[in-house]
C-alpha cells in the first residue's frame, strides 16, 4: 500500500500529486458541462421544432381564412341552400380546385409527420366533409379518386372520427 503524504491523493489504489487531481477534477467538470451543453442544444432544438410546427399550422389554418377565393367557397359551403348554387357555376372551378389542393396539401403534411392527425381533421376535417358532401361544390369537379382521391380519403377519414376525436387531446404536434 503507498504511503500518503500531504501532495499525493489515492482513491482506490490509484495515487496522484495535487496538480494531476486538480487536472482530473477540471477535466471531469469539463465533461459534465460538455454533457449538459449538449443535452441543452438537443432540448432546445426539439422545443424549437415543435414551436416552428405550431408556427406552421396555425399559419395553414389563417391561410385558409385569409385568402379570399378559399374564404369566398368556405362560406358558400356553409351558406343556405339558394346560395350554395353560386358553386355550380364553371367559374368556381379553379376555386373549388384549389380547396381541395389547400385540403390534399394538410393530408400529405400528417402523412410527412408535421401535424398530427388530429389537428388537421379538428382544424379542416369539417370543411371538407361539408365541400365533399355539398352536390353544388361537387359538381363539374372530377369524382375519379385518381384525380382527387387524398381529397376523398381526408373527408371520410373526418366522417369516420368526427365523434371520436377528443378536442381536449388535440395537438398540433405528431
Amino acid at each position: 500500500m503507498p504511503t500518503v503524504t500531504p501532495d499525493l491523493y489515492c482513491i482506490a489504489s490509484e495515487c496522484m500529486t495535487r496538480p494531476e487531481w486538480i487536472q482530473s477534477t477540471g477535466y471531469s467538470i469539463a465533461a459534465l458541462v460538455a454533457i449538459f451543453t449538449i443535452f441543452s442544444y438537443f432540448y432546445t432544438q426539439k422545443k424549437q421544432r415543435a414551436l416552428d410546427i405550431v408556427k406552421f399550422s396555425l399559419d395553414q389554418h389563417r391561410r385558409l381564412f385569409d385568402d379570399e377565393e378559399l374564404f369566398e367557397i368556405l362560406n358558400l359551403i356553409d351558406a343556405p341552400e339558394g346560395e350554395q348554387s353560386i358553386l355550380a357555376n364553371p367559374s368556381m372551378g379553379n376555386k373549388k380546385r384549389k380547396l381541395i389542393t389547400f385540403f390534399e396539401e394538410m393530408v400529405l403534411l400528417v402523412r410527412a409527420g408535421y401535424m398530427s392527425e388530429d389537428f388537421a381533421l379538428y382544424m379542416f376535417g369539417y370543411y371538407a366533409l361539408q365541400a365533399r358532401q355539398n352536390t353544388y361544390f361537387m359538381s363539374g369537379i372530377s369524382t375519379d379518386y385518381a384525380d382527387f382521391g387524398i381529397f376523398f380519403d381526408f373527408a371520410e377519414r373526418y366522417n369516420e372520427r368526427q365523434g371520436v376525436i377528443k378536442v381536449k387531446k388535440v395537438s398540433i404536434i405528431p
